[in-house]
């Protein structure tokens, strides 16, 4: 008989319940998922600095015990069997569950990603309409447009990615960790104190309308690198704003006005697609 999938909310409630449990009867739940961040870190052999994510992974512990960021804490998919766990059995469960989230998407960088071909085909149709002699003039070019089509498509792949990449190597050294692992719900960054997060989205117009939903009725900021449409003839960028904000949410140190800026995430991406030539394809299965 198949296992059946225990429901968000229950598995939600029994975290709930069995924290609350343990911590009122002398098994103090932070060290137990201080444990467990340990074991998991140290037996998965393929994280980067394990020690550093090992910190920033016990940082964020209090985002379970607070009202107002409890709503952010991500579904983790378990059983029903699971949820007649004894209390410490079951946190160990989830927390690790949680952890490996994170673990496992800092086994590599955006940036030394290795793309994989599209897997849809290029339509023969569209090829032949643009091969016309108002446009390509040949089939010929009109498959060298595809390409680089796919080139582009490949790279905004993983743009948003290194977008993210980027923040997190400047604002890192004042307190702020890089969620990644969808460890928070709809959030990419929080502060080493749980006090303060937001969301990174590479253009105003690439937020859907349900993470957008979610994130304003939880007031989760959120900051776009550009502005979807030119205004006035010209590409609008942000970076100001999100300086601001990683200021007001720092945990140590001085964040400078300079921090970060348009023309350095430049240089950044130029550094990055040098060094890694398989960064993206513009080839298809």
């Amino acid at each position: 008989m198949p296992r059946r999938s225990a429901s968000k909310d229950n598995v939600r409630q029994r975290l709930a319940d069995a924290m609350g449990y343990c911590n009122s009867h002398h098994t103090p739940v932070q060290p137990l998922f201080e444990d467990v961040v340990d074991a998991v870190l140290t037996a998965d052999g393929q994280v980067i600095d394990p020690q550093t994510r090992a910190a920033e992974m016990k940082a964020l512990f209090p985002v379970l015990l607070m009202r107002e960021t409890a709503s952010f804490i991500p579904s983790i998919p378990l059983r029903e069997e699971d949820l007649g766990l004894s209390d410490e059995a079951f946190l160990r469960l989830w927390f690790s569950k949680w952890v490996r989230k994170f673990a496992v998407e800092w086994h590599s960088l955006p940036s030394s990603r290795v793309a994989k071909p599209k897997n849809t085909v290029t339509d023969e149709a569209l090829i032949h309409m643009v091969a016309a002699p108002a446009f390509a003039g040949s089939v010929r070019t009109a498959y060298a447009w595809a390409a680089h089509h796919s080139l582009f498509m490949s790279a905004e792949n993983v743009g948003g990615n290194l977008l993210e990449e980027y923040i997190a190597a400047k604002i890192a050294p004042f307190g702020w960790i890089w969620c990644r692992g969808k460890i928070l719900t709809a959030i990419d960054f929080c502060n080493e104190s749980c006090t303060a997060l937001f969301q990174v989205k590479n253009k105003s117009n690439t937020e859907n309308s349900s993470g957008k939903g979610f994130r304003e009725d939880r007031g989760a900021p959120m900051w776009y690198r550009m502005r979807a449409e030119r205004r006035h003839g010209v590409v609008e960028t942000y970076w100001e704003n999100l300086v601001k904000m990683v200021r007001s949410g720092a945990t140590r140190g001085t964040v400078p006005d300079d921090l970060m800026c348009e023309a350095d995430y430049l240089a950044y991406i130029d550094k990055v697609a040098a060094a890694n030539p398989e960064l993206i394809t513009d080839e298809e299965n």
